[in-house]
């Protein structure tokens, strides 16, 4: 995908909203349970009080549960029994949910069930049904990919500061689908067994931050912090390199002199016209003493070499015998034992008599072809291979006859070969010593020229009469990083303007939804370290609900302030039943209807609740709920052990 689309896709807002959501008994079936349709803007999924009942029991908290499982939620069930309730179910355990989700601009199918994580199931092309009946490619891993392509990897920051904990999607998700059963005690407090943050008290306020655009990406301020300490590692380094000569010329001429083995007060070359000791002067005679030493060697390790060479000519008929003797030995003994595959291998052998026919026997100058003796040995381990299984054992007398000379003679030549094998070894163990002679003065010589090198190149520099190449590098780095330092504050004051204009932008949704709410008057997010668990204010205070509220409306001013190009939020919002704490009936819907009445497809707000909307809300009713039958419940019967209800 190019860049371009990538930008649009990211620009679709809402980043993520969901259309359908389906409940199955099985894999197998061929209708839902339950169809839920959802729409972007307000959505209410109500449970009002029935004939003997509250309202409660009957699926709302589950239906948030099994959205968030969909969505790819890892702690979907945790603090619930809910999963457990499904699975002990004689009619649900084999049951999955499903849903049609928006992501980024991309449509994704997606199937999952509740027993086996191998049959997670996603697709873009294909329906829930031929998902479930395994009829369609599975995208399953690309559908979370997606999931944190336009969710996650779009984020300025990818790790948590302090903590160097890498941001998941499942932890975004948790804060714009809060649990019930946290119960709204803190801002930052999303799950009631936690979000998964390996440093709690300071992740989640960060991890906000990134995401509404209120905390730069840090780049900035991490590259500033790179070229101070860049700088001071410069300055320091430059120090270094320009008092470095003067410490390796004391070195390299302790190191010369220790060479020479001579006194480290012994000048490094003649000064003046009086003949008197010196570290060049010594030095070349040692190289000359080097040399000569080489030439000497060299034209030992020649000698030797002739005199290997002589002894090798000398030996070599006598182990084309021996080694020809060997060969047939062997063939004869392999043919007695009926191994015939090891006699084809031998006589494949270049020592093999077989191989050495074209050449001429020393006894009677002509071709060993040509030689009846030759040939009928030869015939010998040559017989059909039939013949060879039947005959092998009768044969086996006259070949061990045959093998007594043969060895007699192969013991003969052996003995006859071993002055000359010791004469080769001795040749092979002089030269060796030679050679590493050889190395030892090389590497002797070479190390002395090194560190005259040395010693007249330090001091070059040390008195000025060159320069370090090093130095002038240095110098040009230290210049080029004082000056992007420079850049780079500008940079970081430019950032923290922009970042007080998006602390205003989101302080005036604040406002705005506090002033649509009885007896309040404002509202705004602090930036208060005193304040810290509770960044979203309202006032003046006046009820216990006080503290649920402030959530509440700071949850719905994010979600609001979505829409905005600067804001890296889903679109996405789940609340469930937030009436729970007692809230009022006026408050809830002067909260819904500040929502609503913006009538924005930008975002996705769910709500559940047990209050029976009033008329003007009625459009935004998804699903109706009722525990007066089992058909009004969600899952249309009650699950678990002992039958009960759904919370």
């Amino acid at each position: 995908m190019s860049d371009v689309s990538i930008s649009a896709l990211n620009s679709v807002k809402p980043r993520l909203w969901v259309e359908t959501l389906w409940l199955l008994d099985s894999l197998t079936a061929t209708q839902p349970l339950r169809e839920i349709p959802l729409r972007r803007g307000l959505n209410l999924i109500v449970s009002p009080p029935g004939t003997g009942s509250s309202g409660h029991g009957v699926g709302k908290t589950a239906f948030c549960q099994l959205l968030r499982f969909v969505l790819d939620d890892p702690l979907w069930s945790d603090g619930s029994t809910l999963r457990d309730e499904l699975l002990h179910s004689r009619e649900l355990k084999e049951g999955a949910v499903a849903a049609r989700v928006h992501v980024g601009g991309e449509t994704w199918t997606v199937v999952k069930p509740w027993l086996h994580q191998k049959h997670y199931r996603a697709s873009r092309t294909a329906d829930w049904q031929q998902l479930a009946a395994n009829g369609a490619e599975n995208e399953f891993a690309a559908y979370q990919a997606a999931l944190r392509r336009h969710l996650v990897e779009i984020l300025p920051v990818q790790k948590l500061p302090g903590s160097k904990q890498s941001i998941e999607w499942h932890q975004i998700l948790a804060w714009c689908s809060r649990d019930q059963n946290a119960r709204y005690q803190n801002y930052y407090q999303w799950r009631a067994d936690g979000s998964g943050f390996s440093w709690p008290a300071k992740s989640p306020a960060a991890l906000m931050q990134i995401v509404l655009g209120l905390l730069p990406d840090g780049a900035t301020l991490r590259e500033l912090d790179g070229t101070a300490k860049a700088l001071e590692k410069h300055k320091a380094n430059l120090q270094a390199l320009r008092e470095e000569p003067g410490r390796l010329l004391k070195h390299v001429r302790r190191q010369l002199a220790r060479r020479l083995n001579v006194s480290a007060q012994t000048p490094f070359r003649q000064d003046g016209l009086l003949e008197h000791p010196n570290l060049i002067g010594i030095a070349k005679q040692r190289h000359g003493a080097y040399q000569q030493e080489l030439l000497t060697i060299d034209a030992e390790r020649q000698e030797f070499a002739a005199r290997r060479q002589a002894w090798m000519e000398k030996r070599a008929p006598l182990k084309a015998g021996i080694d020809l003797l060997t060969n047939e030995i062997k063939q004869m003994e392999a043919l007695a034992d009926g191994d015939i595959q090891e006699v084809d291998r031998l006589q494949k052998e270049a020592s093999s008599l077989q191989q050495q026919l074209p050449t001429r026997c020393d006894a009677g100058n002509r071709l060993l072809r040509d030689c009846s003796h030759v040939m009928t040995r030869i015939e010998q381990t040559q017989i059909d291979r039939k013949q060879r299984i039947t005959q092998h054992q009768r044969a086996k007398e006259t070949l061990e006859s045959e093998l007594l000379p043969l060895r007699r003679r192969l013991a003969e030549l052996e003995t006859e070969a071993v002055p000359m094998n010791e004469q080769l070894t001795a040749i092979d163990q002089r030269d060796a010593a030679l050679t590493t002679r050889h190395a030892q003065s090389l590497s002797a010589d070479q190390l002395l020229s090194d560190a005259i090198e040395d010693y007249e190149l330090y001091e070059d520099i040390a008195t000025g009469k060159s320069s370090s190449p090093e130095i002038a590098t240095l110098e040009r780095q230290l210049e080029s990083t004082q000056r992007r330092h420079s850049q780079l504050q500008i940079q970081l004051d430019k950032e923290r303007d922009a970042v007080k204009g998006r602390r205003q932008v989101i302080s005036a949704a604040m406002q705005s939804v506090a002033k649509s709410l009885p007896s309040f008057h404002w509202g705004l997010l602090s930036d208060d370290d005193k304040h810290r668990n509770r960044p979203f204010q309202m006032g003046p205070m006046h009820s216990t609900t006080f503290k649920v509220l402030e959530i509440l409306a700071g949850d719905i001013a994010c979600l609001i302030d979505s829409t905005s190009p600067e804001s890296l939020h889903p679109g996405f919002l789940l609340h469930d039943s937030p009436r729970e704490a007692e809230m009022s009936e006026s408050m809830l819907w002067a909260l819904l209807g500040h929502v609503a009445s913006g009538e924005s497809d930008a975002f996705q707000y769910i709500v559940t609740t047990s209050t029976e909307p009033a008329e003007a809300f009625k459009p935004f009713e998804r699903l109706r709920l009722s525990s007066d039958s089992e058909n009004g419940l969600l899952l249309r019967r009650r699950v678990g052990a002992e039958q009960r209800p759904l919370t």
